[in-house]
């Protein structure tokens, strides 16, 4: 048993042992998975009654695991035995290492905190970063895992939603996107535009109400650039519905002989005598 008093090492006048240590990392297991349950607990018991958003209820469960963890770890020091305010004395020189090499660490927890706390983002939302659309999966301290529509898995660092801008489209009912088109200056516009209006009301995803609605938004280099307008819901099918109406609208000009113009260069070669 003497071997457990021998010093390892010291924090000022503080001497920590083998027994100390042991301590400290068996109260910090127990912190470890008391916060896992309480988590657990509240997601699948307490938070379902309250009828809470699951987002939000994550980000609750989340907060309070942290808080827990936070204080699991006081627990652990001044159960080994261990002078919290020594630590505390030296955080200047922690402030500084952090300053230096772990900034962005820091910079991104802190970050995930600030999320958690003021939900601008939260788990289930459909959103908008960086031009790409997706779905927010998880917010872990350093980082938020976004799934886009096509089964892609991506790692934004949390302090990307503070200091940029972010769409979140959960916040709204219906959206209103444009699909260009650019038809040549040939073309009978009028048809041009019965056939884009038909093509929107057909697709099941486009509401009715507000309708679509066509516009001539430019006379470009090649042809005149024309927008159909449409209203949808479903943010998620945002790129799909394009996608879908694009490939209507290549068919249906087809069908009826409307061209789409695209860059063409003349190049002219003289013969010298």
């Amino acid at each position: 048993m003497e071997i457990l008093q021998l010093t390892i090492f010291k924090i000022g006048d503080q001497s920590v042992t083998y027994l100390s240590l042991i301590i400290f990392v068996v109260v910090l297991i127990l912190a470890l998975i008391v916060a896992k349950l309480v988590k657990r607990f509240l997601l699948k018991r307490v938070f379902p009654r309250s009828e809470i958003n699951p987002g939000i209820a994550k980000s609750f469960a989340r907060i309070i695991q942290y808080f827990i963890l936070a204080l699991g770890v006081l627990i652990a020091l001044n159960t080994a035995g261990i002078n919290v305010s020594i630590l505390f004395a030296g955080s200047a020189a922690i402030l500084v290492g952090i300053g230096f090499g772990l900034q962005n660490v820091a910079n991104n927890f802190i970050s995930g905190i600030i999320i958690l706390f003021e939900r601008p983002i939260k788990e289930g939302d459909f959103i908008e970063v960086d031009g790409l659309l997706g779905t927010v999966i998880s917010i872990a301290a350093r980082s938020t895992k976004i799934k886009t529509p096509s089964e892609i898995m991506i790692i934004v660092p949390n302090s990307f939603f503070i200091e940029k801008k972010v769409i979140n489209r959960s916040y709204i009912e219906k959206t209103l996107i444009d699909v260009p088109v650019t038809v040549s200056y040939h073309e009978e516009f009028e048809k041009v535009k019965e056939i884009l209006f038909r093509l929107g009301n057909e697709n099941e995803f486009v509401l009715k109400e507000p309708e679509p609605s066509v516009s001539f938004s430019e006379l470009g280099e090649y042809g005149v650039k024309v927008k159909l307008w449409i209203w949808i819901k479903d943010q998620d099918k945002h790129a799909a519905i394009r996608a879908q109406i694009n490939y209507r609208i290549l068919q249906e000009f087809r069908n009826a002989g409307i061209h789409i113009p695209y860059p063409q260069s003349v190049v002219r070669l003289q013969k010298n005598n």
